[in-house]
Protein backbone atom coordinates (compact mmCIF):
# COMPACT_ATOMS: atom_id res chain seq x y z
CA UNK A 1 0.00 0.00 0.00
CA UNK A 2 3.11 2.22 0.17
CA UNK A 3 3.13 3.87 -3.04
CA UNK A 4 -0.47 5.07 -2.49
CA UNK A 5 0.63 7.36 0.06
CA UNK A 6 -2.23 6.16 2.52
CA UNK A 7 -1.80 4.42 5.97
CA UNK A 8 -3.98 1.18 6.35
CA UNK A 9 -6.47 3.25 8.44
CA UNK A 10 -6.55 6.34 6.17
CA UNK A 11 -7.43 3.76 3.25
CA UNK A 12 -10.11 1.50 5.30
CA UNK A 13 -11.47 5.45 6.28
CA UNK A 14 -11.73 6.68 2.53
CA UNK A 15 -13.73 3.58 1.94
CA UNK A 16 -16.31 3.83 5.24
CA UNK A 17 -16.62 7.23 3.34
CA UNK A 18 -17.67 6.01 -0.44
CA UNK A 19 -19.84 2.98 0.84
CA UNK A 20 -21.45 5.35 3.50
CA UNK A 21 -22.89 7.72 1.25
CA UNK A 22 -21.84 11.15 2.65
CA UNK A 23 -21.89 9.33 6.25
CA UNK A 24 -22.45 10.93 9.51
CA UNK A 25 -18.96 11.07 11.58
CA UNK A 26 -20.78 9.36 14.49
CA UNK A 27 -21.86 6.30 11.79
CA UNK A 28 -18.21 6.54 10.66
CA UNK A 29 -16.94 6.00 14.19
CA UNK A 30 -19.48 3.43 15.15
CA UNK A 31 -18.40 1.19 12.04
CA UNK A 32 -14.55 1.62 12.84
CA UNK A 33 -15.13 1.12 16.33
CA UNK A 34 -13.35 4.39 17.49
CA UNK A 35 -14.00 7.40 19.20
CA UNK A 36 -15.35 11.00 17.49
CA UNK A 37 -11.82 12.55 18.64
CA UNK A 38 -9.65 9.72 17.18
CA UNK A 39 -12.05 10.09 14.01
CA UNK A 40 -11.62 13.54 13.99
CA UNK A 41 -7.30 13.00 14.15
CA UNK A 42 -7.71 10.58 11.40
CA UNK A 43 -9.44 12.71 9.22
CA UNK A 44 -7.42 16.02 9.51
CA UNK A 45 -4.11 14.68 7.00
CA UNK A 46 -7.31 13.43 4.49
CA UNK A 47 -8.85 17.25 4.59
CA UNK A 48 -6.09 18.97 4.18
CA UNK A 49 -4.41 16.55 1.45
CA UNK A 50 -8.11 17.39 -0.19
CA UNK A 51 -9.43 14.46 -0.22
CA UNK A 52 -12.21 14.62 2.39
CA UNK A 53 -14.09 17.27 2.84
CA UNK A 54 -17.10 18.06 5.89
CA UNK A 55 -20.12 19.88 6.07
CA UNK A 56 -23.22 20.31 7.96
CA UNK A 57 -26.09 17.94 7.66
CA UNK A 58 -29.19 20.19 5.98
CA UNK A 59 -31.80 18.12 7.86
CA UNK A 60 -29.68 18.48 11.05
CA UNK A 61 -26.82 21.73 11.06
CA UNK A 62 -25.87 19.78 14.61
CA UNK A 63 -24.69 16.50 12.45
CA UNK A 64 -21.34 16.56 10.77
CA UNK A 65 -21.11 14.67 7.50
CA UNK A 66 -18.18 13.40 5.37
CA UNK A 67 -18.04 12.74 1.85
CA UNK A 68 -14.66 12.06 -0.95
CA UNK A 69 -13.44 14.66 -3.37
CA UNK A 70 -13.08 13.60 -6.64
CA UNK A 71 -9.41 14.05 -5.38
CA UNK A 72 -10.21 11.85 -2.64
CA UNK A 73 -12.28 9.05 -5.13
CA UNK A 74 -9.36 9.13 -7.60
CA UNK A 75 -6.81 8.57 -4.68
CA UNK A 76 -9.31 5.24 -2.94
CA UNK A 77 -9.27 3.70 -6.55
CA UNK A 78 -5.95 3.88 -6.83
CA UNK A 79 -5.53 2.21 -3.38
CA UNK A 80 -7.83 -0.45 -4.15
CA UNK A 81 -5.98 -1.25 -6.94
CA UNK A 82 -2.59 -1.58 -4.49
CA UNK A 83 -4.87 -3.50 -2.41
CA UNK A 84 -5.97 -6.04 -5.13
CA UNK A 85 -2.39 -6.76 -6.19
CA UNK A 86 -1.77 -7.30 -2.40
CA UNK A 87 -4.43 -9.81 -1.67
CA UNK A 88 -3.15 -12.08 -5.08
CA UNK A 89 0.03 -11.76 -3.69
CA UNK A 90 -1.09 -13.32 -0.27
CA UNK A 91 -3.30 -15.86 -2.38
CA UNK A 92 -0.54 -16.83 -4.67
CA UNK A 93 2.15 -17.29 -1.75
CA UNK A 94 -0.26 -19.31 0.70
CA UNK A 95 -2.96 -20.63 -1.16
CA UNK A 96 -6.49 -19.37 -2.14
CA UNK A 97 -8.25 -22.34 0.44
CA UNK A 98 -5.83 -21.05 2.81
CA UNK A 99 -6.80 -17.63 2.55
CA UNK A 100 -10.36 -18.17 2.26
CA UNK A 101 -10.43 -19.70 5.61
CA UNK A 102 -8.48 -16.82 7.29
CA UNK A 103 -10.92 -14.18 5.70
CA UNK A 104 -13.92 -16.51 7.35
CA UNK A 105 -11.91 -17.08 10.50
CA UNK A 106 -11.58 -12.96 10.51
CA UNK A 107 -15.07 -12.61 10.16
CA UNK A 108 -15.99 -14.36 12.66
CA UNK A 109 -13.57 -12.83 15.02
CA UNK A 110 -14.66 -9.53 13.86
CA UNK A 111 -18.51 -10.42 14.27
CA UNK A 112 -17.76 -11.15 18.67
CA UNK A 113 -19.56 -9.35 20.48
CA UNK A 114 -16.40 -7.47 22.74
CA UNK A 115 -18.41 -5.65 25.02
CA UNK A 116 -16.98 -6.27 28.19
CA UNK A 117 -18.57 -5.20 31.80
CA UNK A 118 -16.72 -2.21 33.38
CA UNK A 119 -13.52 -2.74 35.44
CA UNK A 120 -14.30 -2.97 39.02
Amino acid sequence: MDPSGLKATQQGLLYQIHIGDEPAMGAIAASLIMDLSALGHTLKPLIRDGYVETFADPDDRRVKRVRLTPQGLAKLEAAMKLWQIAQQRFEDVVGRDKAEKLRAALDDIAALDFDLPPAS
